[in-house]
């Protein structure tokens, strides 16, 4: 008889107690600040659709030794975050389109002996974007995030300029609306904030973590 093991109280489930055994798939995040709501998420997603799997998310302070770590344990996948969205495509196998001309990725799958990168963050912002029905955005910060964002506008022939540290003050003169990008706070009547814990950032957020999972799902359909 093959042997379980009982992880109790693992978040994001209904009940409080999850099988786990040999063939367990296992997901993860690898972030300098990590979170829950991926570790919700995708395990209610897992019970949901009755599949062998769990998610965890991870502290980590060196992508490349992190990246190892998965590939050796069989992980299924894993998603980064700030600040390793740019260093994870020069460790990954092969760039799913349109990873390589965004320069950065998100997600990271395990298949057939390769591990592919996509990025799903683009796709959640120009889903959000579409729905404004602006002409022309600034978007506050450089990193892998705004450069979802800025190939999100490109795809919808949005004008947008880039606001960083060499031209901040922009910030203050645009009568665009910002779209923050940064770990920072931003104050002003014309500030989307997509920092994770806010509304809009919520639900950027779950709309990449569903293309995640369907990434995810091409090992278990």
């Amino acid at each position: 008889m093959r042997s379980l093991v009982k992880f109790s109280g693992l978040k994001g489930l209904s009940n409080s107690t999850k099988m786990i055994n040999r063939d367990t798939l296992v997901f993860g995040s690898f972030s300098k600040n990590p979170g829950n709501n991926g570790t919700v998420f995708f395990n209610s997603k897992f019970e949901e659709n009755k599949i062998n799997a769990i998610y965890k998310s991870f502290y980590c302070d060196n992508i490349s030794d992190s990246y190892q770590a998965a590939k050796s344990l069989s992980f299924g996948g894993f998603a980064v975050s700030m600040p390793f969205k740019f260093d994870i495509i020069h460790l990954v196998d092969k760039l799913e389109n349109p990873v390589d001309e965004i320069g950065a990725a998100n997600t990271v799958l395990f298949l057939n002996g390769l591990s592919i990168a996509y990025n799903t963050d683009w796709i959640a912002a120009r889903d959000y974007l579409e729905k404004l029905n602006i002409e022309s955005l600034s978007i506050a910060g450089n990193g892998g995030f705004s450069k979802a964002i800025q190939y999100a506008c490109r795809q919808l022939g949005i004008k947008h300029e880039v606001i960083e540290r060499n031209n901040w003050n922009k910030i203050y003169s645009t009568e665009n609306h910002i779209f923050n990008a940064t770990p920072i706070e931003i104050i002003g009547d014309n500030i989307i904030d997509g920092r994770p814990f806010t509304k809009t950032g919520q639900l950027i957020a779950k709309s990449q973590a569903e293309r995640q999972y369907k990434i995810y799902s091409q090992l278990f359909d």
